[in-house]
């Protein structure tokens, strides 16, 4: 099990040495969802590099895709509610005829734990990206379509055991993408965190997307600062910064 959390925690370094996610504002891995939640009080203030592979399939610019960047707000205002809201920039051409990032994305996304972890059971939380749009499935027709590209539902469950004060997490979740163009990402999802005893603030994380493996880190410097960075399927990089501050002066869990 040591040689297992260490191979973790290296696969992590790494990627925080190529450059130092949470990308949506809401507690979670990288790309999956987990019953993790902030503390009760917090208010999340981010951005974030995404690559082209990290995006949906949908997302594309004469027909190629590209790496973006998103921007949000994210609060907890109680232990077993967050909510965020999340603007994605958009390749495409302005009305002078100029390519660039000049459109956008827009949704809210939302998790509740109505389970809290205890000694012998996991947390429970189920969550929602972009919940309140219709889904319209009429690309190929040429016809101006409900966007929800991040259109999604889950069910989340995360477990913490402690080994020699080394922290194990254990997280599955059931995901349901609305978009066929995101099917890919469809089902059960996982993967495992580790804290080591030396660094708390640290976090190395190993994850199972549906359809790939990405491997990343993140950290927590000066009690605000929150630094994420990922490989997906070990190559293509994503990563991006978060302000964190309690609005209560002092969070709690």
């Amino acid at each position: 099990m040591r040689k297992i959390c260490m191979s973790i925690f290296l696969c992590g370094l790494f990627a925080v040495m190529v450059k130092a996610q949470e990308y949506a504002g809401i507690t979670g891995m990288m790309h999956v969802p987990t019953a993790e939640m902030a503390p009760e009080g917090e208010a999340r203030v981010g951005a974030f590099f995404l690559s082209g592979e990290f995006l949906p399939d949908r997302m594309r610019y004469a027909d190629e895709k590209y790496g973006s960047w998103n921007h949000f707000l994210a609060i907890t205002p109680f232990s077993w509610i967050e909510l965020a809201y999340v603007c994605t920039l958009m390749k495409g051409e302005n009305d002078k005829g100029k390519v660039g990032y000049n459109r956008k994305d827009r949704h809210f996304a939302v998790k509740l734990r109505p389970l809290k972890e205890g000694r012998y059971w996991p947390a429970i939380a189920i969550g929602a990206q972009d919940p309140g749009r219709r889904i319209k499935e009429s690309y190929e027709e040429g016809i101006s379509a409900s966007n929800s590209f991040f259109q999604n539902f889950y069910v989340a469950a995360s477990k913490h055991v402690l080994l020699e004060r080394h922290e194990l997490g254990i997280h599955l979740t059931y995901r349901y993408y609305s978009s066929d163009f995101d099917a890919r990402w469809r089902g059960v999802v996982g993967g495992i965190t580790y804290r080591p005893a030396f660094a708390r603030n640290l976090r190395a994380m190993v994850e199972y997307t549906g359809d790939e493996v990405n491997v990343g880190v993140d950290c927590l410097l000066w009690k605000h600062l929150f630094l994420q960075a990922c490989l997906q399927d070990g190559k293509h990089f994503s990563g991006g910064i978060i302000l964190r501050m309690s609005l209560f002066g002092r969070g709690k869990d």
